[in-house]
């Protein structure tokens, strides 16, 4: 599982307790934590279609070293 994914699945876990919250400053705290976790989920997505185009990049420069030494 991607951490973006594991992210996501924490920031519903909080709405989850956000929705059971006995005050509205109850309430608030738990939508602020689950705001935090979907910014992060969000940075990681960005982060991991970097690592994908890197890792795509890399195995391109190796395919045309490999055809250049053929």
């Amino acid at each position: 599982m991607r951490n973006s994914e594991r992210y996501e699945e924490q920031a519903e876990a909080v709405m989850r307790l956000a929705a059971k919250a006995g005050s509205d400053a109850e309430r608030e705290v738990y939508l602020n934590i689950a705001d935090g976790w979907r910014r992060l989920a969000a940075e990681a997505v960005r982060n991991e279609r970097h690592r994908y185009n890197d890792a795509r990049w890399a195995l391109r420069a190796t395919e045309e070293r490999d055809e250049g030494q053929a």
